[in-house]
């Protein structure tokens, strides 16, 4: 065996002081568990900051087209397509607007588009909604034909229906693309009876969307009354995140903060 300068035997520094075969693979495996572990949640939180951010733009987009369509036509109330009628209890409600009207004072003339769809004959060649789609619950929300158009696909590819009896504009916010679900890539959007400039997240009526209760996987239609995820927009509103995905019912009702977007 060969001898170092002070008589002792050679050791390899590689072998005697460095780390065996076995340990460099269990450290390996365990760095690969953590991964495993930790790679779904990393691809969600992308994902989810993906949605806020298309979220957050169609919203500036179809709000800037109204803005610029009330300079030549005044506020929604205004036009025939889309109708406030006086309830009993002496408050205003909505009825579904018209969506080739609101095509032709929002969309048209303001907002340019990839894709515009109007009328069913050119569907199937041309349509940007998924076939199927979901509510936050899990339960089947997908639409008939006939709440299918108009519809346009946006430059950066979303898809807007108009003028479905839910909201003014339905918005998928990755096309075709899954989950295709209500409350994660699917929101609502209408013009609003209390403040007529604007457009807010949700249901075409007044206030009764913006609750938690429209905004869980634990709710079901019939928990909440309607269709679960059809809040969710005002959440992404205020605090620009996902987060209820990740909270219990009780949690989201104490950070709700409702009436304010």
């Amino acid at each position: 065996m060969l001898s170092g300068g002070g008589g002792h035997p050679y050791k390899s520094p590689a072998l005697g002081f460095g780390f065996t075969i076995a340990e460099v693979l269990i450290t390996i495996a365990i760095i690969g568990v953590v991964i495993a572990m930790t790679l779904p949640s990393i691809i969600q939180k992308h994902q989810e900051k993906e949605w806020v951010t298309a979220y957050l733009r169609v919203y500036a987009i179809l709000e800037n087209a109204y803005k610029m369509a009330q300079v030549e036509n005044g506020t929604f109330d205004n036009w025939a397509g889309c109708t406030l009628t006086l309830a009993n209890d002496g408050e205003y409600n909505r009825t579904a607007s018209d969506g080739m009207k609101v095509f032709d004072m929002v969309i048209r003339p303001y907002v340019k588009t990839n894709v515009t769809i109007e009328n069913l004959a050119t569907w199937n060649d041309k349509n940007c909604w998924p076939d199927k789609s979901n509510d936050l619950f899990g339960d089947d929300a997908s639409m008939d034909n006939s709440h299918r158009v108009p519809a346009v696909s946006l430059m950066s590819g979303e898809c807007i229906i108009l003028g479905h009896p839910h909201a003014d504009f339905m918005v998928d916010l990755n096309g075709k693309k899954r989950p295709n679900t209500i409350g994660k890539d699917q929101f609502m959007f209408s013009f609003d009876i209390t403040k007529r400039t604007r457009l807010k997240p949700g249901y075409h009526q007044r206030w009764w969307t913006d609750s938690p209760v429209y905004c869980h996987e634990s709710k079901s239609s019939a928990d909440a009354g309607w269709t679960p995820g059809a809040s969710c927009g005002f959440w992404i509103s205020r605090y620009h995140n996902m987060d209820y995905l990740h909270m219990s019912y009780e949690e989201l009702k104490k950070k709700w903060n409702g009436g304010w977007w």
